[in-house]
C-alpha cells in the first residue's frame, strides 16, 4: 500500500488493520499501526479495537492489555473496545479483571450494552460461579437492557442440572420470558436437560 500509491488515510489502514487481525496476523498488524505515525495517520478508536479484539483472539492478552494502556492515553474506547478487553479477561477466567474493565467503562462515562453484561454472564457461567452470572443478570435488567439469545442461552448451559428448577424457573417467570426465552434454548441443551432433568421446569417452557 505503501509504495502503490493508494491513498494512505484512516479508512484504508482500519480495513486492513481489521482484516489482518481477523486473519491472525496480529503482529503484521502492530507493525501498520506503528507505520501510521510515520504517515501522519492518527489511529482512532476502530484501530485500536481491531487490535484489542484480534490480540485477546490470538491469546496475546498482555499485548492487549498494553495496547489498551496505551490507546487510552490519546483515544477514548468505546463499547466495542471494552468488550472485546472483557472478553478476553473472561477467556481466561480472569473474572475479576474483566469487572474492573466494566466498571472503568461506566467511569469514563461509556455505558454498557447488552453485549457487555452477556460477556459477563457467559464469563461467570463458565467459571461455574452462577450467583455471580445471576447479578450481572439482574445488573442488567435493573438497567433497562433486555437479555439476548446469547444471555439466556449461557445461563442454561451454565445451570447445573439440579439447579436448573431453580435459577432457570425462577429467572424465566420473573422476566416473562422477555419473549425469548422459549426460543432461546438450543438442540443440544435441550438434549442435556432431557437426559439430565427429565422432568425439570425448565422442559416444561417448551410446551
Amino acid at each position: 500500500m505503501v509504495n502503490s500509491g493508494v491513498s494512505q488515510d484512516i479508512v484504508t489502514f482500519n480495513i486492513i488493520v481489521d482484516a489482518l487481525c481477523k486473519d491472525g496476523r496480529t503482529e503484521k498488524a502492530q507493525t501498520l499501526l506503528k507505520l501510521m505515525s510515520t504517515r501522519s495517520v492518527r489511529p482512532d478508536v476502530v484501530t485500536y479495537s481491531s487490535l484489542i479484539d484480534g490480540l485477546c483472539n490470538s491469546g496475546q492478552w498482555e499485548e492487549a492489555t498494553k495496547l489498551f494502556s496505551e490507546m487510552i492515553g490519546g483515544v477514548e474506547p468505546d463499547t466495542i473496545t471494552y468488550n472485546a478487553l472483557m472478553d478476553g479477561y473472561c477467556f481466561q477466567g480472569r473474572m475479576e479483571e474483566a469487572e474492573k474493565v466494566l466498571h472503568s467503562m461506566v467511569v469514563r462515562g461509556c455505558e454498557p450494552d447488552v453485549i457487555s453484561y452477556t460477556i459477563l454472564i457467559n464469563g461467570y457461567c463458565r467459571a461455574k460461579k452462577l450467583d455471580e452470572a445471576m447479578q450481572n443478570f439482574e445488573d442488567m435488567r435493573s438497567k433497562g437492557l433486555t437479555p439476548d439469545v446469547i444471555t439466556y442461552n449461557s445461563l442454561i448451559d451454565g445451570t447445573p442440572p439440579k439447579q436448573t428448577d431453580r435459577q432457570g424457573t425462577s429467572t424465566s417467570q420473573k422476566n416473562g420470558y422477555d419473549g425469548i426465552f422459549p426460543r432461546c434454548i438450543n438442540t443440544s441443551m435441550v438434549a442435556n436437560l432431557l437426559v439430565n432433568e427429565p422432568d425439570s421446569k425448565v422442559m416444561g417452557m417448551l410446551d
